[in-house]
This record gives structure tokens, C-alpha cells and sequence, in this order.
């Protein structure tokens, strides 16, 4: 760890889950189950702080950036596509509702989503 590390602290994975949790609270209020939302937002932010942890280590010019949880992150097709994944691991066919409500989609745009994914992959 080199001296700006230890100079800006990373937050904690209980910090990145509150925000990502507040984050997607205010997305949909009360229409998801509170269990269900903790649980996708536990792993959101074991992936995000795993990601961030490296980061800091693989660009140290970035370690203030990587310090804190930025909201700008959860805007990403990767990280939309590890909700669809855990929608779907959990209720299988019934996932589309909570994916549209958290990704702020309609079912056009998410099956569209979707195929644009798979698309990409099928690429290489």
C-alpha cells in the first residue's frame, strides 16, 4: 500500500451497501420486498467494493476516486446485468417486473437490453 492509500481511507462495504441500498429505495420506494432489495444490494456492493479494492491497487493515481461508493457506477450495462442475473436466480420468470422497476426501463427496453447483451457475447 503505497502512502496515498493510507492518506485517503477506502469507505467501508457497510458504507457502499447503504448508499446503493438509498440509492435504489428511492427508485422504488415500497414495490419491491424489503428482503429481496437487501439481498441484490449486499451483492452489489460486495461486487463494487471487491472491484474498487482492486482498482486502488491496479491505479494508484485513482485512489480518491476509488475511495467512496459513486452512484454514477450503478449506470452501467455490466452492473444492470448483474441484477437481471439475480432477479432471475431468485424468482425466475416473475423478474421482470423488479428489473424494470430498478433499472428504470419499460419491458421493450429491457427485453431490448437484453438482446443487445446477448448480442455483444455472442460476438466473441
Amino acid at each position: 500500500m503505497d502512502f496515498l492509500s493510507e492518506e485517503t481511507p477506502m469507505d467501508s462495504k457497510d458504507q457502499f451497501h447503504l448508499v446503493i441500498r438509498d440509492y435504489y429505495k428511492d427508485i422504488t420506494g415500497d414495490n419491491i420486498p424489503h428482503t429481496l432489495l437487501d439481498q441484490l444490494c449486499q451483492q452489489l456492493s460486495e461486487h463494487f467494493y471487491d472491484q474498487y479494492s482492486r482498482f486502488r491497487d491496479q491505479y494508484p493515481k485513482s485512489v480518491k476516486r476509488y475511495s467512496g461508493f459513486q452512484i454514477k457506477d450503478l449506470d452501467h450495462p455490466f452492473t444492470f446485468e448483474l441484477i437481471v442475473k439475480f432477479l432471475k436466480d431468485k424468482l425466475g420468470r416473475d423478474y421482470k417486473e423488479f428489473a424494470c422497476l430498478l433499472l428504470n426501463m419499460t419491458e421493450i427496453e429491457l427485453a431490448d437490453f437484453e438482446k443487445n447483451r446477448r448480442d455483444f457475447y455472442n460476438m466473441f
